[in-house]
């Protein structure tokens, strides 16, 4: 009996050379007992059979893929590379071991063929040949010379590693993903006509991005502005993002109650940029966000990483997943998280924990159901308000270590995940699939607000207040989707229908503490006079105990074949929307309640169109062009004449967008472009028929005539440009206005904007390296609006010139299992704001020069 190899390297180029495993593949350590119910196909090597196996996840999914016909383009190469290149562009599994396939090259791969279909065509000539076994396995066999020596010896039972099938990136080790869950309905990017970008886990991993701000700033056309929030905003084309998704489904946030997600239990964060009102219902037409929670694995795997960074940063991560029964129908995955730290202004500190928890199981060869859920919890002195201006409007120009915060503030938040889904499938083209989730998030912080903006003359602060906040978003979510293919006049068409239900429920509750005993005035240089007592909590100053708003929809999508090269794709969303409001007001100095009200309205019966054309120039590159739209309720702004005011319609929001896309390499390389034009119609104006008028709490009169364009390009290569070198970039160029005042509508969105980062596995006797770099390049950014200052609006104008900050990254694999990691975030200590707010506060520096080192385990 051969030995069987522990830790095999996935689809590695040279037989003889290992790669650095733990960036390519998941690790499942020494053979074990595999599903019997699921099986994972460990192949014998009995006379001439080549170590080779590929596997579909269930029988009816085999069954599916085995007659499903797929658009394939695979050029002659090795024939690992051309497996990983089928299970790229297929969906199907392939689970590998041994070294015997690197001698054998397959043919060129251009049309339409099923999974075995394409397999023969590959084959052919080569001396070997594929075989099913059962209804799930298929094995490929070579004769002759080429056949293994170990074939000799016995039967040997390999180890095996998993290429992780369908939109899951985790253990590929690319940059990039051929398919995208926040696009239901598309099989590949390739056949979504707007701009999305997907970074994957290796992504997240090489860059050190353990949060969702630290993510969505690498982002290609994403602007992260934290402000004076709990969590930062992002921009897309000039406009919020307010449009998150968890797993495809949908999730509301009043205001910015949001959290700033931990990463750690997500498989990848997705980006869709454009108008996206199919599936989001009400928001703004820059775009929306999906994170995509790491899933149960058929085999064992476990990962830990311990890593040590700047201003004393500890963090801990820990993950397991595998089979929980012996025929592997139930599955379940756990992951951890710990990290205490300070940051790089003081006074500040943070200690956050992550639990998840998943459950995944088969209750029949077509029913598979899940449930899980996740804790993220977080406390400690943080820092709130970020730095005021000058009193000219201009950034301060302090030590980037002040923070304007007391030794006795405090902020803990708190966010907690159910979820649930069953996913049926109903013969070989249907699917049907529900999905439900609960989200809490809470929030209380006690602190010092500081606001200016900061006399140059007198160096003190226009008013120094303190405030405890309590703070909230309760959101609740369902959908129910069937997705179908279906054969009609000689073609395979697709279609998506479904039904969902969002509510969000806010809450906003600020009060008055106790006098801080300071100075009359405060400046810069006695602000730690603040510091000591922690002030009592006196009464309320303002409660919104409730308010937030409740969406309900029916969507589809129609995806025809028009011809072999031509789809045309048609949909549309028909919703409804319902807000409601309690606010109650206090009297600061005594506490007593002045005024109660109750507000709220509906959008009823509104219709967003989607509609969009995709042509094939090759299997590998296609031309496309979309109109997509998303609505804004302004029900609560009324037209005039006061007594018989009405609700103005919703802002429409309208994306048209024409691009290109290619999937190169064998799917190992993404690149796509796109000309964009953003119409936001309808912004509600003063109307100056009627002015200072008030209509039972609502706001009256107003006229709908506001109208803000933003057009740009787009462009991004992400994956593999070359053996061992993975590639991440895009340049994003902007121009957006509001027509009414021609004026710039969002100067906080920079005309240009290039982010990119690269790595390369060094060759030969230095395989155990890599090395990475990146830079993210912004040209001049502004803020501007007007502000109440000393009694006073006034228009403020804040303004940065163009920066670029460099990081890098050190990789060493010191096994087949351990691999450490140094990163370097703003290499050459550039002096930037990385957010720009108003002058009474929300500027944020930048983070100077700072290193993490991780050491990172895989068994």
């Amino acid at each position: 009996m051969g030995e069987s190899r522990a830790g095999c390297v996935l689809f590695d180029k040279t037989p003889h050379r290992k790669r650095a495993a733990s960036r390519r593949a998941s690790f499942i350590g020494e053979p074990r007992m595999f599903p019997s119910r699921i099986p994972l196909l460990a192949v014998l090597l009995t006379g001439t059979t080549l170590p080779l196996a590929a596997m579909l996840a269930a029988p009816a999914q085999a069954q599916t893929q085995n007659a499903r016909q797929y658009r394939l383009s695979i050029p002659a190469q090795p024939l690992p590379r051309a497996l990983e290149a089928l299970s790229r562009q297929t969906g199907v599994q392939l689970f590998y071991g041994g070294e015997a396939a690197y001698r054998l090259t397959s043919n060129p791969l251009s049309g339409s063929y099923s999974v075995d279909q394409a397999l023969a065509r590959m084959l052919a000539g080569t001396g070997a040949s594929a075989r099913r076994v059962g209804e799930n396995g298929i094995t490929i066999s070579v004769t002759g010379a080429d056949a293994t020596p170990a074939a000799a010896e016995g039967s040997v039972v390999l180890d095996t590693v998993v290429l992780t099938a369908g939109a899951a990136t985790e253990g590929s080790g690319s940059y990039t993903s051929g398919v995208a869950s926040i696009t239901r309905g598309a099989d590949s990017l390739k056949e979504v006509p707007q701009s999305v970008t997907v970074l994957t886990r290796q992504t997240l991993d090489d860059q050190n991005l353990t949060t969702m701000e630290q993510a969505m700033s690498r982002t290609p056309g994403i602007v992260a502005n934290r402000e004076s929030t709990s969590a930062p905003n992002f921009y897309a084309r000039g406009f919020k993002i307010n449009n998150y998704q968890i797993d495809g489904l949908g999730t509301a946030y009043e205001s910015s109650f949001r959290p700033d997600f931990d990463m750690a239990i997500y498989d990848r964060v997705e980006v869709l940029r454009g108008a996206e009102g199919l599936f989001s219902g009400a928001g703004e037409p820059g775009g929306s966000v999906n994170l995509a929670r790491k899933r149960p694995t058929s085999q064992f795997q476990s990962g830990v990483a311990l890593s040590y960074g700047s201003w004393n940063n500890r963090r801990i991560e820990a993950d397991i997943s595998g089979p929980l029964t012996r025929d592997g129908a139930l599955r379940g995955r756990l992951v951890g998280a710990w990290q205490k730290r300070d940051f790089f202004y003081a006074p500040a500190h943070q200690d956050k924990q992550v639990l998840y928890g998943v459950l995944e199981y088969d209750l029949t060869p077509d029913t598979t159901i899940s449930a899980g859920i996740s804790q993220q919890r977080q406390k400690g002195n943080t820092w709130f308000m970020g730095l005021p201006t000058w009193d000219d409007f201009r950034l301060l120009d302090i030590d980037r270590g002040r923070a304007l915060n007391t030794d006795w503030a405090y902020a803990n938040r708190k966010i907690t995940d159910v979820f649930a889904s069953v996913e049926h499938r109903l013969g070989a083209d249907w699917t049907l699939k529900f999905s439900a989730m609960r989200q809490k998030f809470d929030s209380d912080t006690l602190r010092i607000n500081p606001t200016g903006p900061i006399s140059r003359e007198t160096g003190t602060f226009a008013d120094v207040f303190s405030r405890f906040e309590e703070t909230g978003n309760h959101s609740k979510a369902a959908d129910l989707n069937l997705e179908s293919r279906f054969n009609l006049w000689g073609r395979e068409h697709k279609l998506l229908v479904g039904a969902d239900w969002r509510k969000s429920d806010a809450h906003q509750n600020m009060y008055v503490l106790s006098e801080v005993h300071a100075p009359d005035t405060i400046g810069l240089d006695d602000f730690d006079q603040l510091n000591g007592a922690r002030p009592d909590v006196l009464f309320p100053w303002f409660t919104f105990p409730a308010y937030g708003a409740t969406q309900k929809g029916l969507y589809g999508r129609l995806q025809i074949e028009a011809t072999d090269r031509l789809h045309i794709i048609v949909g549309g969303r028909y919703g409804n929307y319902d807000y409601s409001s309690l606010n109650d007001y206090y009297d600061s100095e005594t506490g007593a309640l002045l005024s109660s009200s109750k507000t709220g309205f509906k959008d009823t019966g509104i219709f967003t169109p989607y509609a969009a054309a995709i042509y094939d120039l090759s299997p590998d590159v296609s031309l496309y062009a979309s109109l997509t739209e998303i609505y804004k309720p302004k029900a609560n702004y009324l037209s005039g004449p006061p007594g018989r005011a009405r609700p103005l319609d919703p802002i429409t929001g309208r994306n048209y967008e024409l691009g290109a896309k290619a999937s190169l390499l064998g799917g190992a390389l993404n690149a796509s472009a796109a000309l964009y034009r953003i119409e936001r119609k309808g912004e509600a104006v003063l109307d100056p028929a009627w002015p200072d008028s008030d209509n039972s709490g609502l706001s009256c009169c107003y006229v709908a005539q506001g109208r803000i364009i933003s057009e740009g390009l787009d462009l991004e290569l992400s994956g593999e440009i070359a053996p061992d070198w993975q590639l991440f970039a895009g340049y994003t160029w902007n121009h957006n206005k509001n027509t009414r005042d021609d004026v710039v509508f969002s100067a906080l969105t920079p005309r240009h904007m290039l982010k990119l980062w690269t790595e390369y596995t060094l060759p030969g006797d230095w395989s155990k390296w890599s090395l990475g770099a990146g830079v993210t390049v912004k040209s001049a950014q502004a803020s501007t609006g007007t502000a109440r200052i000393a009694g006073t609006t006034q228009a403020y104008d804040i303004r940065q010139g163009g920066y670029a900050v460099w990081d890098a990254h050190v990789g060493y694999r010191i096994d087949d299992r351990w691999q450490m990691d140094l990163n370097v975030n703003n290499l050459f200590d550039k002096d930037y704001y990385a957010a720009l707010g108003t002058p009474t506060g929300g500027n944020w520096y930048g983070e100077p020069r700072n290193a993490t080192l991780t050491l990172r385990g895989r068994f």
